[in-house]
């Protein structure tokens, strides 16, 4: 719901990083991305990066496990 106030480039980037973190990862994808979130050697920026991505992973889980299981 929220996606809808990010920026047209940032959807396409992180729709781009969501499917390849399901691709590599598959199922775990979200549990990477929050352990990448909770990474306290990065920085506060790139925390907040992962934190958007583990939640688009977990929002979108359906769809990216379905398409996965298509391929």
């Amino acid at each position: 719901m929220l996606d809808l106030f990010d920026p047209p480039h940032r959807r396409v980037k992180d729709e781009r990083e969501v499917r390849y973190f399901y691709t590599k990862y598959k199922e775990k994808a979200p549990e990477v991305l929050s352990e990448r979130a909770n990474d306290d050697s990065l920085s506060p920026r790139d925390r907040r990066h992962w934190r958007r991505l583990a939640r688009k992973a977990r929002r979108q889980h359906r769809k990216w496990m379905d398409r996965l299981n298509d391929d």
